[in-house]
């Protein structure tokens, strides 16, 4: 596992990285405003949870614009060992915050056990959506400025289109539904839907269903690509 634990070093060194991984999500979380009317700190923390993964497999394209890869790949080391433990190494920052904010609303809110695995799962899948998405995005581009502005574009259009800062009842027509084409939009719908509920059903398995599909699409899309 040594790419793993380079990759996370790496990773954890960064300091927006660890600003937007730990600093930021756990004073979010003490904001009680945020928690006490509507899903505004659900959203805030979604958003923190997609750049920190953007933030964390950044180093996937650093190591292709730079030609390290080349060199990482002349060891005995295969394709899918570097990108397989590089995305591990982006997940585990972003469980441990995921894990930190479910504990601090039981801690803080009061959250009972129903919303806090919600939370915890929703957000765990929103991480591995995040984290795929990010790597088949890097492979888009050649450039990390490119891929930053880009980035910016897509993660402030998942904001408007998910649910999350405005309800979708106030767009017209089919612009409703194309935030649907992003895994924030589900994770939106199925917090939603828990907190207006307080129940777990169909709705909210098959946003989590959503989720893993998008996954595993932009890790397939992202395998395919040649990043050397």
């Amino acid at each position: 596992m040594i790419i793993f634990r380079y990759a996370l070093l790496r990773g954890i060194r960064n300091p927006a990285s660890m600003a937007v991984n730990c600093i930021i999500p756990i004073i979010l979380m003490f904001i009680r405003p945020f928690w006490i009317d509507g899903a505004t700190g659900f959203f805030f923390i979604a958003f923190a949870v997609m750049s920190g993964a953007y933030l964390m497999s950044l180093s996937i394209l650093t190591d292709k614009t730079d030609g390290a890869i080349v060199r990482i790949l002349a060891a005995p080391i295969t394709m899918r060992r570097y990108l397989t433990e590089n995305l591990l190494a982006c997940m585990v920052p972003l469980l441990v915050q995921v894990l930190l904010v479910s504990l601090l609303g039981v801690a803080l809110y009061d959250w009972g056990l129903t919303l806090s695995i919600v939370v915890f799962l929703c957000y765990t899948v929103l991480t591995l959506a995040s984290v795929a998405m990010a790597f088949a995005w890097h492979c888009l581009f050649k450039s990390k400025d490119a891929s930053n502005a880009g980035f910016g574009f897509i993660v402030t259009l998942m904001a408007f289109l998910s649910g999350f800062i405005f309800p979708l009842e106030v767009f017209p027509g089919i612009i409703q539904y194309i935030g649907a084409i992003f895994p924030a939009y589900w994770t939106a719908r199925a917090l939603h839907y828990v907190l207006e509920t307080g129940v777990i059903n169909g709705v909210f398995w098959t946003s989590i269903a959503a989720m893993l599909v998008f996954a595993a699409a932009f890790l397939l899309y992202g395998s395919k690509r040649r990043i050397v």
